[in-house]
């Protein structure tokens, strides 16, 4: 007997109204679609009970309590055998002869509600706090180090078009700015806190593998966004508000200065008894210091510096001999990397012990004496919140996005709706039981073997979006395409018609060189001659952490590394000898930057090849066809499946039946095909040199191969048919 609960409400029904359900696998792979596994349109009679829950809906002038326009949960179950879950949505209220009424219902599956339950939220609407990371050197140089963190930092130039053109050692941020490190958020993470907020769990053995899959947190700026505004919390500016006497041959410090009246200090950094300046956090400060002398002696030596830690850091006054009879002002302007706690002070010498200098102080800022002050800091450690700097995306998008990207299903828990299993289209239909129906077939109807053509597209694109950075610009405007796009041509079938795309909500993360550098990163740059080319709401970016890997000098945040962190399209063995690394582009592109090799496991090639080899082969089948199947066996059945029909295996793609009676449950199948090739010779190996060798179905290994093999995954074929990795363009 078939129940309906509504709410934890039971609702009657007619006991021979027919309730056709239908299930589909497409729902499995559109997780924001509106459709989903869903019923027939059908009656329940409004009943004294029915009504104590729907409230007076067939009374024109009366308001009932409940709210068509909320979805509300709901299962239907066939004697005790839980059939579908999900929620019911009212079609219509019928009335029959002024007097008996009908509600007319819609039953929608648990798909559906995952996308209901996520909503419109945006990313940034999330509590991120979570990942929040204390920004100081030491930690940036320790998140490199770390395996998997939740958050990496990593440099992107964001807008500041950072290059390189002297001999000497590239210096960050004496070229760029130490803050400019942006926040990478492990994309299991995002997932993790999307559907934790939707109040769903999840398993997924494919997440739990990509700890090296990130998401680019960035809003578009040329900085990413601290929690703390050091610019107006800790500046200070203090001065001599009397005359000083300088003497002496040892270097002193200048401890005479003020920091009230027409002074401050906003932080309380400055030590007015040892003279000394405390930096509050690492980051890139701007001081400026200025020195008004008078009755210096004839070509006597005075040498007044910048001292930082204890240690002689720049010349204010380089002590060479003058010849000063009035007065004059030295004023320089430094920015100093500094870590949190590290001291800034200003001190002085004589080259003889009999030399004396007035240092000027009047204690007015609008008479310029001699006086220190912090004129800026352009980046403080304080904390990285990456909720201020989540790209402007919903929720559902995300989600939607990773299924485009990978190819994912989205399953949900027989048991327990809230929990969902989150796999490749590959991993989930290879995990499938393999299940006898030869017997359960019902020859007395029509059984249809088509043809997959009416399945197909003429065309079929994968693509992301594009990305607004110079970079994808170039391609977009010279090849009218995103870069990393595959494309599916089929005009043999004169029966295959439209285009579909399969579009992704990110952008590409391309990486190329810092102009006149070794070092690789992704330049965000808007195509502007503006100074400032940060691109304005980006596109979020997905990336693989490389590794912190050894390359050349480099100065970061005043000391010299020789290692380096790297995120690329590239999973990391991609970058090695090894032709078998994942890309995340969905075709082989020319790169802008030298690589050993372009993997062959690009988007398409890993996680929808398999899928689309089910349309396209010549031996694709599909079949139609009723079955004798339990409750039971309707219940728990899965996509995953296969089904073994005579001497071939299949899988479903659709059951419809009635289920309020034992009848015949119609099934759409489509043929399980062998892995087809996609090519006879798919690359193997590469040496030093970028020269490829390919393999055979037969495991014979050769380096000459047809050039259709050779340039079907983006390398360069020589007139021997000997295959090259391309060179950078």
């Amino acid at each position: 007997m078939l129940r309906l609960t509504i709410d934890g409400n039971e609702i009657e029904l007619y006991q021979n109204e027919p309730v056709n359900l239908s299930y589909q696998f497409s729902n499995l792979q559109e997780i924001n679609a509106s459709s989903s596994n869903f019923s027939q349109t059908f009656r329940v009679p409004l009943t004294k009970k029915n009504q104590d829950y729907f409230g007076p809906v067939n009374e024109f002038g009366l308001i009932p309590d409940w709210d068509p326009k909320t979805k509300v949960d709901a299962e239907l179950s066939y004697n005790t055998i839980p059939v579908m879950r999900g929620f019911v949505q009212v079609k219509a209220i019928y009335v029959q002869k002024g007097k008996y009424a009908d509600v007319e219902l819609v039953f929608f599956g648990e798909t559906a509600n995952l996308s209901r339950d996520i909503g419109d939220g945006m990313l940034s609407d999330l509590d991120w706090s979570a990942y929040n990371f204390t920004w100081t050197y030491a930690n940036v140089i320790a998140n490199w180090q770390a395996s998997a963190p939740a958050l990496r930092m990593g440099f992107v130039d964001l807008g500041a078009n950072w290059s390189f053109d002297s001999g000497a050692t590239f210096e960050f941020p004496a070229a760029l700015s130490a803050g400019w490190t942006s926040g990478f958020l492990q994309i299991k993470e995002v997932v993790d806190t999307i559907l934790t907020d939707a109040g769903y769990t999840f398993d997924s053995d494919f997440l739990d593998r990509q700890t090296d899959l990130y998401m680019l947190c960035h809003k578009g700026s040329k900085f990413p966004t601290f929690e703390t505004d050091a610019a107006t919390e800790n500046l200070f500016h203090v001065g001599l508000t009397s005359n000083y006497t300088a003497t002496g041959t040892a270097w002193q410090t200048i401890t005479a200065w003020a920091e009230t009246g027409s002074y401050f200090d906003t932080g309380n950094n400055f030590n007015t008894t040892t003279g000394q300046f405390s930096a509050p956090y690492d980051g890139e400060y701007s001081f400026r210091f200025r020195v008004k002398i008078e009755t210096l002696p004839t070509n006597h030596e005075f040498h007044v510096a910048v001292w930082v830690n204890g240690v002689e850091y720049a010349d204010i006054l380089q002590g060479e001999p003058v010849d000063l009879s009035d007065e004059a002002t030295y004023q320089v302007d430094y920015q100093i990397s500094l870590e949190q706690s590290d001291t800034v002070e200003v001190k002085y010498h004589f080259h003889s012990s009999s030399d004396t200098a007035i240092l000027l102080g009047n204690g007015n800022v609008t008479n310029p004496t001699t006086s220190f002050q912090l004129l800026n800091i352009d980046f403080t450690g304080g904390t990285y919140n990456p909720g201020l700097n989540m790209p402007v995306m919903k929720q559902i998008d995300f989600i939607a996005g990773i299924q485009k990207t990978f190819n994912l299903v989205f399953i949900p828990d027989r048991n327990n709706p809230k929990h969902i299993y989150i796999e490749p289209f590959t991993d989930y239909t290879a995990s499938g039981t393999k299940k006898d129906w030869t017997n359960k077939i019902d020859l007395s109807k029509d059984l249809a073997i088509e043809p997959t053509t009416d399945l197909q597209a003429r065309r079929y694109e994968w693509t992301h979006s594009e990305g607004k950075d110079f970079v994808n610009e170039l391609v977009q405007k010279n090849a009218n395409r995103v870069y990393g796009r595959y494309r599916v041509d089929d005009p043999e079938n004169d029966f295959a018609s439209g285009d579909k795309t399969i579009q992704s909500p990110f952008a590409p993360f391309v990486t190329s060189y810092i102009p006149g550098t070794s070092f690789i990163i992704h330049r965000m740059l808007a195509d502007t001659t503006d100074e400032d080319k940060s691109i304005k709401e980006p596109r979020p970016r997905l990336a693989y952490w490389n590794g912190y890997n050894s390359s050349d000098n480099y100065v970061f945040f005043g000391n010299t590394q020789n290692k380096f962190p790297d995120f690329s399209e590239y999973e990391n063995n991609a970058l090695s000898t090894q032709v078998s690394g994942s890309s995340l582009l969905y075709g082989t592109e020319r790169p802008f930057r030298e690589l050993v090799v372009s993997p062959l496991n690009t988007l398409y090639y890993q996680y929808w090849r398999p899928w689309v080899n089910e349309l396209y082969s010549s031996d694709a089948r599909k079949l139609t066809a009723h079955f004798r199947l339990t409750r039971a066996e309707l219940a728990t059945f899965e996509f995953s499946d296969k089904i073994y029909i005579k001497d071939t295996y299949w899988r479903i793609l659709s059951i419809s039946y009635d289920a309020t009676s034992e009848d015949l449950a119609k099934v759409e199948l489509i043929k399980i095909l062998g892995d087809i090739r996609d090519c006879a010779w798919l690359p193997y190996s590469v040496d030093k040199f970028g020269q490829l060798t390919f393999e055979n179905a037969a495991g014979t290994t050769s380096t000459t191969v047809p050039t259709s093999c050779c340039e079907r995954y983006g390398y360069i074929s020589t007139s021997s048919n000997e295959c090259f990795q391309d060179t950078p363009q």
